[in-house]
């Protein structure tokens, strides 16, 4: 009985997937295509690489650090968000200028706790400035030096609860994924038409002989066939089976003085901080720092109130 019951396991269909993973799966892929259902079986070949790329997701996630205070004091006490923001009154205009947090403290069903988190993304930015250096027990003027600055800041996955947005942002790391893997679609689509367009443009110029022709005729009959609801899975498979490869974070570490003028070959005795934190490296290459942010509810709102009667004053 024993052995039947596993014949029967074995050949019997597939256990179905629970409602997290089958969420995961379709909204994968109507991101990538929804062309995908229509291949046999798409949820069953899908079930085990999505879920392992979530899995990876969320111990990507979980690497993120924080919660790392933003405020004045922070900006004081803390060197990273000294050099993160450069002057107090950054903060406030970042708060104020924020479009997420706005709607965020505009819905009531949000926030009414003192503090809130969200995950802040930057760019990390280097500029060159000539400055003074002391070399030995000499100071000296218009020394070419390295300025270490942040830019573009970003607020979101904003929740008045800490586990809920880790939870938020591995949902948010996979949707990533998924947004690499359509981009690379949208390349193929923009190949097939490239090809179309091509043969066109040769067939409306008179007729295509020889080698021209067979090469425009390969060209289309490949971008048509990469597109293939059968292939697109399958490549779709292979590139959730090595969700490393496609996001990850790099860590960096950077010594700079309390200027930000990034400091080479630190010397004993001098007021520097070493700064660390992770950069989130995705498909396009363009790297993003990121780290968990704790907010104050007041600081938010009194941002918020600032940046308005600034925009007022611009009105008036």
């Amino acid at each position: 009985m024993g052995i039947l019951s596993s014949l029967g396991r074995w050949l019997g269909p597939a256990p179905t997937p629970d409602p997290a993973l089958r969420q995961a799966i379709e909204r994968a892929v109507e991101a990538v295509d929804p062309l995908l259902k229509t291949v046999s079986g798409y949820q069953r070949k899908l079930v085990p690489v999505v879920s392992r790329a979530l899995e990876y997701c969320g111990e990507l996630a979980a690497a993120i650090p924080g919660p790392i205070e933003i405020n004045s004091r922070a900006f004081g006490n803390d060197p990273l968000v000294h050099a993160m923001f450069g002057a107090p009154d950054a903060i406030a205009d970042m708060l104020g200028k924020s479009r997420e947090l706005r709607e965020f403290l505009a819905d009531p069903g949000q926030c009414q706790a003192d503090e809130f988190f969200a995950l802040l993304g930057m760019r990390q930015r280097e500029k060159s400035v000539m400055g003074m250096a002391l070399h030995g027990d000499m100071l000296q003027n218009d020394v070419p030096q390295r300025l270490l600055y942040f830019a573009d800041h970003t607020l979101g996955e904003l929740g008045s609860d800490y586990d809920i947005t880790r939870q938020r942002l591995q949902a948010t790391a996979f949707d990533g994924l998924t947004r690499g893997f359509a981009s690379c679609v949208a390349e193929l689509r923009q190949e097939r038409q490239d090809a179309r367009t091509a043969w066109n443009m040769e067939r409306a110029g008179g007729a295509v002989l020889g080698e021209r022709r067979q090469m425009l005729e390969e060209r289309q009959r490949q971008a048509v066939a990469s597109l293939a609801p059968e292939r697109l899975l399958q490549a779709f498979v292979e590139w959730l089976a090595a969700p490393q490869e496609r996001l990850y974070l790099k860590p960096t570490e950077v010594t700079v003085d309390r200027m930000g003028v990034i400091v080479r070959e630190p010397q004993s005795g001098g007021s520097f901080s070493t700064l660390n934190f992770p950069e989130l490296v995705g498909r396009d290459r363009r790297q993003w720092i990121v780290m968990v942010s704790r907010i104050s509810r007041q600081d938010a709102l009194d941002a918020l109130a600032r940046q308005e009667q600034a925009n007022r004053y611009l009105l008036i």
